[in-house]
């Protein structure tokens, strides 16, 4: 009989958050070394959320909507009796909130079940209302105890491997992709026009995470440039941002898109943008779009947040961004690029295969081994 692990957190199978693409492709890892693994996330419509995700069976709670359910989410999450009816081996819990963490982790060691962090993110709060000081509490425990009190540690990147190493067994996985999967295998539209296409497809944060707005202002002016932003409405950029955007600037805001679309028009275009500020939640995370867009052949100008900069190399598979303020001179150089670089460049990131899950097999087995 397979040893069984129980997948547990804020992800919306199959693909409706960035979480839902990290916990599906390391459950297909988990599952061809030999564990049954099953889910228990969340679903905005329970209703007619899928029971069956790629083979994996998936019970997700309702998302809290008010104060109370959002409350019951951070104490309770779900029934401890629903996890143990499952008889799981392991638990992974996904950016889990810390005091449901310690009584799953309290309940799990009482019947010999192992409890896994799975860790992308430190997540920082601003403004003072009692949401905001429930959840600064709330971060501030899971991060400084724990996480440490957990029988090992997911992490993303480096940051937060280094942090956790000698504290529990903790390994390093970033995000990862199935790269056989249907979706990364399609041809990208050939590029016979003379401008150069920038898309930037995500969740940018209104500066706390994404600066699209850094883009969007070196952008001025360049007539050979343009960009696609998907994500977010004009509207929603002017009112996150508190900008206006420049008559000047070829962008084309298209709003959310479903994750395939998303997909295809990262393919489709020369570059995606990744621009961020230093700081501890972004060196702390591991940006999803940059390995899907190496996914999808889409050569990255970005700065070196996180560890990306063991992956991304500058004029190979990429441009690297040393500070924002760079922008305006690196888009001048690229407006006169050659087609046949963005060609080569497309190659190399279409032929790196360092994000597929399947590399990851003996770093997974440092944690998690068959019992009997």
């Amino acid at each position: 009989m397979k040893n069984k692990i129980l997948y547990i957190g804020g992800f919306e199978l199959p693909d409706k958050n960035a979480a839902a693409q990290r916990v599906m492709a390391n459950a297909k890892l988990l599952r061809e070394i030999g564990f049954d693994v099953s889910f228990i996330g969340i679903s905005k419509d329970v209703k007619t959320a899928l029971s069956n995700v790629d083979g994996f069976e998936s019970m997700p709670i309702p998302y809290p909507t008010g104060n109370i359910e959002w409350i019951h989410q951070i104490c309770t999450f779900i029934n401890i009796n629903r996890i143990l009816e499952r008889k799981p081996h392991y638990v992974i819990l996904y950016n889990f909130p810390s005091i449901a963490s310690l009584k799953i982790l309290k309940a799990c060691h009482k019947n010999g079940i192992k409890v896994i962090h799975d860790l992308t993110e430190w997540e920082t709060v601003s403004g003072w209302s009692m949401r905001s000081i429930i959840r600064r509490a709330d971060i501030n425990l899971r991060m400084h105890y724990c996480i440490k009190k957990m029988d090992g540690v997911i992490a993303i990147s480096k940051y937060l491997f280094d942090y956790y190493k000698n504290v529990t067994n903790c390994i390093f996985v970033p995000p990862t992709i199935d790269i056989q999967a249907e979706k990364w295998k399609r041809n990208s539209s050939n590029n016979s026009h003379n401008k150069i296409k920038l898309i930037y497809a995500g969740t940018a944060g209104y500066g706390c995470k994404d600066r699209l707005d850094y883009i969007i202002d070196a952008l001025k002016g360049k007539e050979k440039l343009e960009l696609t932003v998907i994500g977010m409405t004009k509207e929603e950029y002017e009112r996150g941002y508190s900008l206006q955007v420049p008559d000047q600037v070829n962008v084309n805001f298209k709003g959310r898109l479903p994750h395939l679309d998303t997909i295809k028009a990262v393919q489709d275009a020369d570059f995606q943008m990744l621009i961020r500020d230093n700081n501890k939640k972004n060196s702390a995370g591991f940006p999803t779009k940059f390995v899907e867009s190496m996914a999808c052949g889409t050569p990255i100008i970005a700065t070196l947040s996180s560890n990306i900069g063991d992956f991304l190399k500058d004029g190979i598979n990429g441009v690297v961004v040393s500070d924002s303020k760079q922008l305006e001179i690196i888009f001048s150089e690229i407006s006169n690029i050659e087609r046949k670089k963005i060609t080569e460049m497309k190659l190399a990131c279409r032929n790196n295969h360092s994000f597929d899950y399947h590399n990851y097999q003996s770093v997974f087995s440092n944690i998690f081994k068959s019992q009997s």
